[in-house]
Parts: C-alpha cells; sequence; structure tokens
C-alpha cells in the first residue's frame, strides 16, 4: 500500500499532467456545497487579507477519498484547516486544495471544512483607489476568478447560498449578497458587516464590496438601492434615476424579481457591468450623470433572471446567461425608445456579428469551453444568442414565446439548465418541432445569405430567392409590398429550400422590401 501522501501526490500529478482545470467542472462531481460562509478582515495599513472559511459540504452518493477545491496558492497561505473539527492531512498547490475526506462522513451526510488563511490576493479581490483617490476593495469573480482569494468550486455549476462576514475600518460601509444580517461597531475604528444570500448561487456573482458609499434608496418598496460615492452622489444618482422603471418594465414581463434586492453600485472595476446577485456593480466611469446606461442597466438587472437565478450548467451554455440579457436590454430599447432605436441597434450588432463570423467561421452560439474563459464574452453569446430569441419570438408569437421564456425561467429557477433544457421546453410549449431552427441557429456556424430579385406582371407578382450558404436555412420573415395605389401590406413568407419562388396575385407594385423590420440575421441582398 502506498502511504497517503505519496497516494496524495500521484493523483495531483496526473491531474497537472491531464491539464485539468476548474474551469471545467465534472459532470461526475461527488460531493455538493450547500452554504459558503466567509469571515473577512480588511485593513488600510496594507493589502493583506485574513479570512476564515467555512464550508458546508454534502455528499449525496458516494463520499470520495478526497475533497477538491480551487483555491489559488499564489499569494494565499492557509494557517489552519479543519473537517468536521479534526486535523486532516491536504495539499495545496498549483491552485488546487485537496482535502482528504473525514472517515466518518457517510453517504447522504454532510461535513463542514474550515479554513483559515491570508495573504495578498492576486486576483477575484480588487484592492486600489477609486477616481477619488479612496481606497476600496471590490470582488471582482467572473468568470473563474473568486478561487484567487476564496476556497470554491469555481464553475457555474456549483451553487450554494452564501454568507460574507466583513470586519473592515469603520469608514467604510460594506455591500453584498442577500440580505443584511447585522452591521455594528465593534469600537472607534472597526466595524462588522454581515450579509446572508438565502438562494443558491455560483460563486461567479458571490461577491463583496468595500468603499466609503454613502446609500439613497430609488424605490418605495425598499428593494432598489443605489450605493455610490460621496464625490460622485449627483451624475451617479441621476444615472441611476431610470432603474426603477427599467426594473419595472422586466417584472412586468417575467413576474416577481427572484432575490430580495436589486442594489446598484458604483465600483472600480474593470468591467462595463457586473450582475452579482443582488448587487450590480458598474464602473465609475460609466457614471457620468448623462444616462447612457440605460441599455446596461436593462442588460445587468436582467441577468438577475438568467445567469443569476436559471445559471448556465456549463460554460458551453453561456448563451443562456447573455443571451437572454442581451435580448431584454434590447426589449427595453424596442419598448422605452421605439422600433427605428432597435433597428439602428441592431443593424450595429449585425455588422459586429458578421464581422466576427468572418475572423471566427467555425464559432456557434453554444462554444466548448476553452482555456482562456473571457473568449466565450464575443458576439455569438451575446448577440446572436439574444437575436436567435428575437427570431425565435416572431417564428411562435409573441404569446407563445413568452410563455416558452416563463415555463423555462419557472422550472430551472435556482438551479441549472443547459440549451438542451431550453429546446426541450420551446418544443413542449410551442406544441411544434423547432429542432431544425435551434439546429440551424445554435449549432450551425455563419448566418443567411440570400440573393433575391423580383418582378411584376399581369397582376403577378413574383421573388425569386436563393440561398448562397452550404447551409440551407429554414427562415420566416416578412415581405412589405407598397402599392402603386398607395396602399401597403405585410405578407409572410416562408423559405425551406435553397431554391425557392414566392408567387401572389397582386395590384400594381411600386416597391418590394424584404424583411422590413430586419428579423432575419444575415444578408438579404437584391440581384
Amino acid at each position: 500500500m502506498y502511504s497517503f501522501h505519496h497516494r496524495l501526490l500521484i493523483i495531483i500529478c496526473l491531474l497537472l499532467l491531464s491539464g485539468f482545470s476548474f474551469a471545467q467542472r465534472p459532470e461526475t462531481a461527488v460531493f455538493d456545497i450547500q452554504n459558503y460562509r466567509f469571515d473577512v478582515v480588511l485593513n488600510d495599513t496594507s493589502d493583506v487579507v485574513r479570512a476564515t472559511a467555512i464550508v458546508s459540504i454534502n455528499y449525496p452518493n458516494v463520499v470520495p477519498d478526497y475533497t477538491v477545491m480551487a483555491f489559488a496558492n499564489t499569494g494565499m497561505e492557509i494557517n489552519g484547516l479543519s473537517f468536521d473539527g479534526k486535523e486532516v492531512d491536504y495539499l495545496h498547490q498549483s491552485d488546487v486544495l485537496k482535502v482528504s475526506t473525514p472517515n466518518a462522513v457517510e453517504i447522504g451526510g454532510s461535513a463542514e471544512l474550515i479554513v483559515t488563511y491570508q495573504g495578498i490576493p492576486a486576483d477575484g479581490l480588487v484592492i486600489s483607489q477609486n477616481k477619488y483617490g479612496e481606497r476600496t476593495f471590490f470582488a471582482e469573480h467572473w468568470p473563474d476568478r473568486a478561487h484567487h482569494w476564496l476556497p470554491v468550486i469555481d464553475h457555474p455549476s456549483e451553487k450554494a447560498t452564501c454568507e460574507f462576514r466583513v470586519t473592515a475600518p469603520a469608514k467604510y460601509k460594506v455591500v453584498s449578497n442577500g440580505d443584511l444580517q447585522n452591521e455594528r461597531l465593534l469600537n472607534s475604528d472597526w466595524k462588522e458587516t454581515i450579509w446572508k444570500m438565502n438562494k443558491p448561487i455560483s460563486a461567479k456573482v458571490m461577491v463583496i464590496g468595500v468603499a466609503p458609499f454613502i446609500t439613497r434608496s430609488l424605490d418605495d418598496e425598499g428593494v432598489i438601492t443605489a450605493w455610490v460615492y460621496e464625490k460622485s452622489k449627483r451624475l451617479a444618482l441621476h444615472d441611476f434615476s431610470q432603474v426603477p422603471a427599467i426594473y419595472e418594465m422586466l417584472v412586468d414581463y417575467m413576474g416577481e424579481y427572484p432575490f430580495s434586492k436589486c442594489d446598484q453600485v458604483e465600483s472600480s472595476t474593470r468591467f462595463g457591468g457586473m450582475e452579482n446577485a443582488g448587487n450590480i456593480f458598474y464602473p465609475e466611469m460609466s457614471l457620468t450623470g448623462e444616462q447612457k446606461i440605460n441599455k446596461t442597466i436593462a442588460h445587468e438587472i436582467a441577468h438577475q433572471w438568467f445567469g443569476d437565478a436559471v445559471t448556465e450548467a456549463d460554460w458551453a451554455d453561456l448563451w443562456i446567461s447573455e443571451g437572454f440579457a442581451t435580448f431584454f436590454e434590447n426589449y427595453w430599447v424596442e419598448v422605452a425608445l421605439g422600433m427605428d432605436s432597435l433597428l439602428a441597434k441592431l443593424e450595429e450588432e449585425e455588422i459586429k456579428i458578421l464581422k466576427y463570423q468572418r475572423k471566427n467561421p467555425h464559432q456557434m452560439i453554444v462554444q466548448q469551453p476553452q482555456s482562456n474563459l473571457n473568449k466565450l464574452m464575443n458576439p455569438m453569446t451575446y448577440d446572436k444568442a439574444g437575436w436567435m430569441l428575437r427570431m425565435l419570438r416572431y417564428q411562435v408569437g409573441e404569446e407563445t414565446f413568452q410563455k416558452i421564456v416563463l415555463a423555462f425561467y419557472e422550472q430551472y429557477k435556482y438551479d441549472l439548465a443547459s440549451t438542451k433544457d431550453f429546446i426541450s421546453i420551446a418544443n413542449s410549449i410551442s406544441d411544434s418541432d423547432l429542432n431544425k431552427f435551434f439546429r440551424q441557429w445554435f449549432y450551425t456556424p455563419g448566418a443567411p445569405d440570400i440573393r433575391y430579385n423580383w418582378s411584376y406582371k399581369k397582376g403577378e407578382l413574383l421573388i425569386n430567392f436563393e440561398q448562397q450558404t452550404e447551409c440551407v436555412y429554414q427562415l420566416d420573415f416578412d415581405i412589405q409590398i407598397d402599392y402603386q395605389n398607395g396602399n401597403q401590406e405585410n405578407k409572410r413568407v416562408t423559405l425551406r429550400e435553397k431554391s425557392q419562388t414566392i408567387e401572389w396575385e397582386s395590384d400594381e407594385i411600386k416597391e418590394v422590401k424584404v424583411d422590413p423590420f430586419n428579423i432575419i440575421l444575415g444578408s438579404f441582398k437584391e440581384k
């Protein structure tokens, strides 16, 4: 028999040699995180973070020899570790924390892992200054950066409740997920703040923000609160003034908001907006007082339903998060700013999508995980996925589409969903076979490229279509006919063949416009 340490080193080496990454959560994961509690101490004299992680773990089907989590060993040093109250052997290297599971744990049982540690995070917790030179602390976890300062399963498929207990200088206010449990002065210099989230969320959206905030309620119910810097409050609060209206528009469509609050937080972070569950971060440079971030606000609030409550089962399904958020961003433009504004935005998106596809001819909406997960933030998972939802809405009709969206949300709320799950619900609710539609948009690279011409003779309109792509798309769209007598008519067209001719009896025609509302992603060019 090999010794414990010998066996442990062999397994770690095999993992490293096989290129194992915590960006990829194994489908055969044998344990389930129930709750994280992070006790964090921050200070103004150094960037050293002192913390204790208390992780509640369940073993539903099997008890593995080792419980493996992601935890950076660069900058973070473990001072003590216990598992179910006992010291156990562990290995901490190559961003892996591998701990011997206690022998007393049984199938269906639980255990509590306690890790005490300290260090300067290399990533994940951004300790810096805001634009006014004030010290700030912001967690920035997307996509898999939480483990740079917290021991976690750093993959969207692992959802758990969480609690942050933050001790920091008294001048700071602390925002986090969930509900405020307590905020108390420990003495004249230090304060403890406790936030607790009772809904399961992924590590990518578990965060804290610690800064010299002021807070302002933005609604009468106390659901929406602005957390902004004192020196930028006038401009930032003006930018956030449209949040209640955007929030209500989404609630009207989706129904009950999935969390207890929807905080809007000015932050010193790099992303244009980050959908942390219940407390959305916006970079300070975007809060100019010109209300240029309303589309971003709609996008990030939509994420509370899709991405945070309903979460992609794997990185390949990221469109569930970003595609729905983009769709609802565009829905807000349509409702609040009008169809002309939406069409102008869609035209810009279409140019971006087609340009990206020319450079990445094999890329699809459903993308396989890659070593650099930031590359998944591209026009496929965002813009093309949002456009796909808009095309589905047109194909099945507004009422059926909303039923599909709501059924998908209700079935997978606070859980995980895959692309196949969405397809199954869409087929069921629409009572039709949409598999071809989803194959050509989810799993086929590229977009339609169609040439057409039309002629009018003796009371008959003929329109000839020819698809230029190898993939023969099945498409539904409108033809707008302008008649010489001043009348106008829209007719719905269905293309199913590579070459196809549409014929109608018609009055004398002045002009024919193909896909006038730009429903179909791709190009229609008149020959």
